[in-house]
């Protein structure tokens, strides 16, 4: 079995900073491609997030609603979709995600449901923030 790696970034935000990635998302059908640019690392979300934008631009319909508590707006229904989620070229995951407006102002919050399929690392390297995230082939 072969372990799949993948650098993350850090984007400073004046006295604290952010781990991001650049996800590749992809409807079920793979007719839509949406190539996002900074996709928010959060441990402190439970599932996957995307903007309702990016559900636009793949053309994705909801499979149900549900409803879920938000920082911004507290309990609030939202539709779920199911797409393909590629962290690197050699890798897609099938995922149901929240749609949901303007998530923490990012396209994209990847969040446990992707983060506990591997191993994510931040350290501190001289000063320097870095970060990994492994997961294996499955």
């Amino acid at each position: 079995m072969r372990n799949f790696r993948v650098e993350l970034r850090k984007r400073d935000l004046g006295d604290s900073f952010e781990m991001v990635v650049d996800p590749f998302l992809f409807n079920p059908e793979m007719t839509a491609l949406a190539d996002i640019a900074n996709a928010l690392i959060d441990t402190g979300a439970t599932k996957t997030c995307i903007g309702l934008d990016v559900v636009s631009k793949l053309g994705l319909q909801p499979v149900r609603t549900e409803n879920i508590d938000t920082v911004t707006k507290g309990n609030e229904e939202v539709g779920v979709y199911q797409l393909l989620l590629s962290l690197c070229p050699e890798h897609f995951m099938m995922l149901e995600v929240y749609g949901v407006p303007n998530p923490k102002s990012e396209a994209v919050i990847i969040g446990m449901d992707v983060i506990g399929r591997g191993d994510l690392h931040i350290w501190n390297d001289n000063h320097i923030n870095r970060g990994t995230f492994t997961f294996p082939e499955r």
